[in-house]
């Protein structure tokens, strides 16, 4: 009995992480509202209603979500073993970028084959987006956050799977604003983009009041 608690307890710890680092992505660090990451395409897909959102959002979650364990073998194996190759003027910083994005690229190509378990029609709509989501500056902004911050693996799917849930978050959240801001009380030379950014901006305060944010001098 007292193995079988202990087991629960430990069990129980590692869910209760999972679900704070996924919280943690979805607010906190939004990927959208804290590091701005993936802004363009979502100033382009708002206004699109003819873009059904589900379809660039299921081929986005998977795609950050199985790039976080890539990315996470990518700094704690490939690079320590690549490091001792590496001539003393190429640092290996320099080769992050092209190695997460490899990582996005090899989920991009797994997530093309799961997504065959979809019906037809709904498969080719989420084919046709699947470019745009990985090649997101989300998906590589996220693996750089991750090994920044030296996540471990679940910390790091985690963190993946959070960060594309406030992606979509943030899309349904600012469809609503826009539909909002198309109030003729709403002045001419702001309506549109102005008002969609104006709006990103004071989202991203609140979440910099809840949070808190310190300036590095």
């Amino acid at each position: 009995m007292p193995t079988a608690n202990v087991e629960f307890q430990s069990l129980l710890g590692g869910v209760l992480q999972f679900i704070s680092y996924m919280g943690l992505a979805i607010f906190a660090e939004n990927v959208i509202l804290a590091r701005a990451l993936g802004v363009t395409r979502l100033l382009k897909l708002v206004p699109d209603h003819k873009a059904q959102v589900w379809d660039f959002c299921l081929p986005l979650i998977l795609v950050m979500v199985l790039s976080a364990p890539l990315g996470w073998a990518a700094h704690n194996l490939f690079f320590p073993w690549l490091r001792g190759y590496l001539p003393a003027w190429l640092p290996i910083s320099a080769l992050r970028p092209l190695v997460y994005l490899t990582c996005g690229t090899l989920a991009m190509a797994v997530t093309w084959v799961l997504l065959f378990l979809l019906p037809r029609r709904q498969r080719q709509a989420c084919h046709a987006q699947i470019s745009l989501g990985a090649c997101s500056t989300a998906v590589l902004g996220t693996l750089l956050i991750c090994a920044n911050q030296n996540y471990t693996l679940v910390e790091s799917v985690a963190f993946g799977l959070g960060s594309a849930l406030g992606y979509v978050f943030i899309i349904f959240v600012l469809r609503e604003g826009r539909r909002r801001l198309r109030s003729k009380d709403v002045p001419a030379i702001f309506q549109g983009l102005p008002s969609s950014l104006i709006y990103i901006g004071v989202l991203s305060l609140a979440i910099y009041a809840l949070v808190g944010h310190a300036v590095v001098l």
